[in-house]
């Protein structure tokens, strides 16, 4: 392969991932009723700091048109919330040159290939991640959880569940859950005709029940043991944020030396995750984390004054 070839090969397949990812994007964010908002931003360094102010407690309060005397007033709190930066890589990969010659196949083909597959990778990636940053910042508030572990996903559970957030419940927008709670909810009445959106294996429902059903197997979404238990997030808008900040950039490097020439190419892409209500702990969780950092509760700090001001809320089932 000449490296004219190799340029044009590696272009074609972030091309085909850019694009793929793309209109994706537009897809999902529709689709989730926008309680997970994926897109682009150019962020430096490992984090995107966030300066808000704080809710002032009692800055409306009854006086006395006939009284006197001083009134201390309150001060101007704000709030800094931070979002971190997730590395991730795709590949290696690697081909024989001579394959393509003998099947009368473009290289450029290839690229079309891998691209298709790198874009719903890291896509799915996204998604696993910040679910699961979801999961651990959430469960940090005992509050927000409720226990439904008393038989699988129902009903009840679900309005129990966005009981959490008081007057504030019809605020929940989405429900994101395991393909086993949401077989366990609606059984067969979920048909392929009220499918929304669909990318691998990643479904997002509507059951006529008013939000939107997100069903995925994310990792974060079951606790292995004996039952396994189950944990459905009911969300808010924008609840959770991916900003892909490095979309796919990739190499394609010619290797002689054994019996075939043969390439070898591998790609890197980055993003960054915030969450309504929630920061990431720098000096707990640090830069590039990797999941077991993201996946703990301690290294997410809950930032709003109001439970009901964050991402939403848990219930964990059978």
């Amino acid at each position: 392969m000449a490296l004219s070839d190799m340029v044009v090969f590696n272009t074609q397949v972030q091309k085909v991932a850019t694009e793929v990812i793309a209109q994706a994007i537009m897809k999902f964010n529709e689709a989730s009723n926008n309680t997970l908002i994926m897109g682009g931003s150019d962020v430096i360094g490992d984090y995107l700091e966030e300066a808000s102010y704080k809710l002032i407690a009692g800055l409306a309060q009854r006086r006395n048109a006939y009284g006197s005397g001083a009134v201390a007033p309150t001060p101007i709190g704000q709030i800094q919330k931070n979002s971190v930066k997730v590395d991730g890589r795709i590949g290696p990969v690697s081909w024989d040159s001579t394959q393509f010659r003998r099947l009368g196949k473009s290289e450029e083909e290839a690229g079309l290939v891998i691209g298709e597959q790198a874009a719903a990778g890291m896509l799915q990636d996204q998604l696993n991640t910040i679910l699961m940053c979801l999961k651990a910042a959430i469960s940090g508030n005992a509050a927000l959880m409720h226990d439904g572990t008393a038989a699988g996903l129902n009903l009840s559970s679900l309005n129990s569940g966005k009981a959490k957030f008081g007057d504030r419940s019809q605020s929940i927008a989405a429900w994101v859950m395991h393909s086993k709670s949401s077989h366990d909810l609606v059984g067969d009445a979920i048909s392929n005709a009220n499918r929304l959106f669909t990318v691998g294996d990643l479904n997002v429902y509507d059951t006529g029940l008013g939000r939107p059903i997100i069903v995925t197997d994310a990792p974060a979404l079951i606790t292995s043991g004996t039952p396994d238990n189950y944990h459905t997030l009911g969300l808010v808008q924008s609840a959770g944020v991916v900003e892909i900040t490095n979309g796919l950039s990739s190499i394609a490097v010619p290797k002689t030396g054994d019996e075939n020439i043969s390439v070898e190419w591998q790609g890197e892409y980055d993003f960054t995750v915030g969450m309504l209500g929630y920061g990431w702990d720098k000096a707990n969780g640090g830069a590039s984390p990797n999941d077991a950092a993201l996946g703990t509760s301690t290294n997410w700090d809950k930032t709003a004054t109001s439970d009901k001001d964050t991402a939403g809320v848990i219930i964990t089932s059978l």
